[in-house]
């Protein structure tokens, strides 16, 4: 899950409508929020975990999948993505993440942690990912 995600389900969750709500929340800039939603930046551990923790996501996750994410070597990302797998393996979840990032066309959809929670969420999108 990256920010945007993270971000998203936190609207969700407070029933917020638009970005500036978690803005004003948060203390951020609209500057600031539209680097996040854009992957420009990802949010910083401690704002990752505080969200996560306010509607009930699991706090490590998270910071697993943010710590993949932020990681620019392919060695050290593909660490992050198998310690996340590992840890996520109870369900199906970690053969999609596994199949999403490694099997997936170049071109094709962008199929990395940040998706987990859709995939935990909503398992029938586990075909629609391996495609």
């Amino acid at each position: 899950m990256d920010s945007k995600a993270l971000i998203q389900a936190y609207m969700r969750a407070k029933k917020f409508s638009q970005y500036q709500q978690v803005a004003a929340e948060l203390g951020f800039t609209k500057s600031h929020i539209s680097s996040l939603t854009t992957g420009k930046v990802q949010l910083t551990d401690t704002t990752a975990k505080k969200l996560a923790e306010e509607i009930g996501l699991d706090v490590q996750e998270v910071l697993l999948s943010l710590a993949a994410i932020r990681a620019t070597d392919p060695e050290l990302k593909k660490a992050w993505y198998n310690i996340l797998s590992n840890y996520t393996k109870g369900a199906g979840t970690a053969v999609a993440l596994v199949a999403a990032v490694f099997l997936a066309p170049s071109h094709g959809h962008d199929l990395t942690a940040h998706n987990v929670y859709y995939v935990k969420q909503w398992p029938s999108l586990i075909y629609y990912m391996s495609c």
